[in-house]
């Protein structure tokens, strides 16, 4: 299991973090787009989850490399801070 960066103590999302996720739930985004402190916690908190997909990038076209999608408790995340009722955590 992924521990936190900051310690034990885990913060509500960051309005950068809830950003990458909504981008997230539009479709997946390779691993390396996303500042890896938000990767770290979107996984510790399985708001999303790795796959492999071909590479969008033309030096590595086809290739597969790691993107990032969304899980239903993404989802739910989501819905939660859309509604205003995002707990801490």
């Amino acid at each position: 299991m992924l521990q936190p960066l900051n310690g034990t103590k885990t913060h509500p999302l960051t309005d950068f973090a809830k950003a990458a996720l909504g981008n997230i739930a539009k479709k997946p985004v390779p691993r390396q787009e996303i500042n890896p402190g938000v990767v770290n916690r979107l996984l510790r908190e399985s708001l999303v989850e790795s796959v492999e997909l071909p590479s969008p990038y033309l030096k590595h076209k086809g290739a597969g490399i790691e993107f990032l999608r969304i899980t239903k408790s993404g989802v739910d995340r989501l819905t939660q801070i859309s509604t205003g009722q995002q707990a801490a955590g």
